[in-house]
């Protein structure tokens, strides 16, 4: 099973803004994560898509190695929007490993 796609979804709820993303596989599983990230959703968004492009065709099951991976790739280290992005991705691939067993 390989991640194919990385969706992301910016979502107004009353007064809240929410950031969900959808991870898909080529096996048609896939996971939701979300982040309630008022006021700075496009920013996380943002690195979102910047991760993406180091998980498509990965094992989404490797969930460890992938965080390890996005965390390499951050410039900032555990705060701010790459955390943000990141936590959100790790939510969406334990649900999607949920999912697949």
């Amino acid at each position: 099973m390989k991640i194919s796609d990385i969706k992301v979804y910016p979502t107004w709820v009353g007064n809240r803004n929410q950031l969900l993303v959808k991870i898909e596989t080529d096996e048609g599983v896939y996971g939701w994560g979300e982040s309630g990230v008022s006021g700075r959703e496009l920013a996380v968004k943002g690195a979102v898509e910047h991760y993406r492009q180091f998980l498509i065709g990965r094992d989404p099951l490797a969930t460890e190695f992938l965080w390890d991976i996005m965390h390499r790739k951050s410039v900032h280290g555990r705060q701010g929007e790459p955390m943000m992005a990141i936590s959100l991705i790790d939510n969406a691939l334990w649900d999607l490993k949920g999912k697949w067993f």
